[in-house]
């Protein structure tokens, strides 16, 4: 699912919703959906994903690199669960040396060609500025 804010008048669901280009460019519908109800406790998240690349696979264990490139950092980050795009999941086991390669175990062996990534999630909050505000509300800058 995926939720998009927006600063503007009152409206209550079910209501339905169509999103378009701007007008400058070719006026194309690029996404249909229905407005949800106002809830207080809803927490916008934004995901960024890291990934490494196995360098080493010896049965269920393996050493991963360019996913970190100082132990410190792989040591921050040990409690995080990795996956793969394959859909094995594992855990990072220790780091190796200085230079961000760390020993990983996972549920099945791994393949050269598989990917390890790192699902990371920050809170987003609405950004405050008095432009976006002013031009939801039709006022010029003089008046507000």
């Amino acid at each position: 699912h995926t939720v998009a804010s927006v600063l503007g008048c009152a409206w209550m669901p079910p209501l339905p919703v169509l999103m378009f280009h701007p007008p400058e460019q070719n006026n194309e519908l690029v996404a249909v959906g229905s407005l949800l109800p106002p809830d207080p406790d809803r927490i916008v998240l934004k995901r960024i994903v890291l990934t490494g690349y196995p360098f080493k696979i010896n049965k269920r264990k393996s050493t991963v690199r360019f996913m970190f490139y100082n132990p410190e950092d792989i040591r921050w980050f040990k409690p995080v669960e990795l996956w793969t795009k394959y859909g094995k999941t594992g855990t990072i086991l220790e780091p190796l040396g200085t230079h961000g390669y760390m020993k990983t175990l996972f549920d099945t062996p791994l393949q050269h060609s598989d990917t390890v990534c790192m699902s990371l999630y920050k809170r987003v909050f609405p950004k405050e500025n008095g432009e976006a505000r002013n031009k939801a509300t039709g006022a010029t800058a003089a008046n507000s």
